[in-house]
């Protein structure tokens, strides 16, 4: 279940932060048309100080609040590229330590196969596995009941008529199914949540950016160079330079990040005394490279000392 409170302050934190962009953009036009002494261009660069103090505000009382999260305290505050502003995008999603790390997984769409199923009403959704093999149904929302109101506008005053509408789950049987490469299917009802697969590519762009400042960096490098000596569909030529490609970059970038949710879910189970599942690559199919959250954050405070150094 979504913490509310923290997605309210989120969505304060998002909806500063489009202004604060957006009246930066229309400073840049100021300033071509207007001198430094110009009372016009002067009173846009205070709102502008005005908002990005106000944005800092939230932060800095985001920060006071995602401290009494043990999660937020003992690990994503200790991870390189994961600030606030991260940390609480994240935990704004409730995600919940009772469930498998699969479904973690799925949540965020990071999942390597989609299937593309349909079912026997004809709708068309995508699912993170078989459905054959787990008996999954269709996910298709659809409408059941609606109602209409009479609400009054406290602003306007003027009355108007609102329709409710009451959506679930089709549940109806999957009757076709194919396994596909993990984008979207125009025309398909995805599975996963788009708010959290946009958090999957904001926490990972650091770790992208400059890989050698973390430990989830280093994996998405490392993967990526991997991929790349399999040959033709993980690179691409450009002015005469071998350079990975999108599909390698992708493949890296999902790989970090599952390992970087694999850490966060062990931690929350271990903080809350909870006993923790290996994922599935390692319980099952025997790779014996899983390092330990704790052990990783160790790597990323060696990997701070040395950029702070470089500095």
């Amino acid at each position: 279940m979504k913490d509310l409170a923290l997605k309210s302050m989120c969505d304060t934190y998002k909806m500063v932060q489009k202004i604060r962009v957006a009246a930066e953009n229309r400073l840049r036009a100021i300033k071509q048309e207007y001198d430094e002494k110009d009372p016009r261009r002067i009173i846009a660069l205070n709102h502008i100080k005005s908002i990005e103090r106000f944005e800092k505000e939230v932060v800095k009382e985001a920060d006071e609040v995602l401290s009494s999260f043990p999660i937020y305290a003992e690990f994503l505050s200790k991870v390189n590229g994961i600030s606030v502003r991260t940390s609480l995008r994240l935990l704004s999603l409730g995600l919940d330590i009772n469930k498998e790390l699969s479904s973690w997984y799925a949540y965020f769409g990071v999942v390597p196969i989609y299937w593309a199923c349909t079912c026997e009403k004809g709708h068309k959704v995508l699912l993170p596995k078989d459905p054959f093999l787990t008996g999954a149904t269709c996910i298709q929302s659809v409408k059941t009941n609606s109602d209409s109101d009479v609400v009054k506008d406290e602003e306007t005053g003027k009355i108007q008529m609102v329709e409710r509408v009451e959506m679930r789950k089709c549940g109806a049987k999957i009757v076709s199914a194919e396994p596909k490469p993990p984008t979207k299917v125009r025309g398909y009802y995805h599975f996963w949540n788009d708010y959290a697969k946009e958090t999957y590519f904001i926490v990972t762009d650091y770790w992208v950016k400059k890989p050698d400042n973390s430990f989830y960096g280093r994996v998405f490098i490392n993967e990526r160079r991997k991929l790349m000596e399999r040959g033709v569909d993980y690179v691409r030529t450009v002015k005469g330079k071998v350079v990975p490609s999108r599909r390698a970059t992708l493949s890296a970038r999902r790989k970090a990040f599952k390992i970087f949710l694999a850490h966060m879910y062990q931690a929350s189970r271990e903080l809350n005394g909870m006993q923790y599942r290996m994922p599935y690559s390692f319980e099952f199919l025997k790779h014996d490279d899983f390092i330990d959250w704790k052990k990783v954050l160790e790597i990323e405070k060696s990997l701070r000392k040395k950029d702070k150094k470089i500095r």
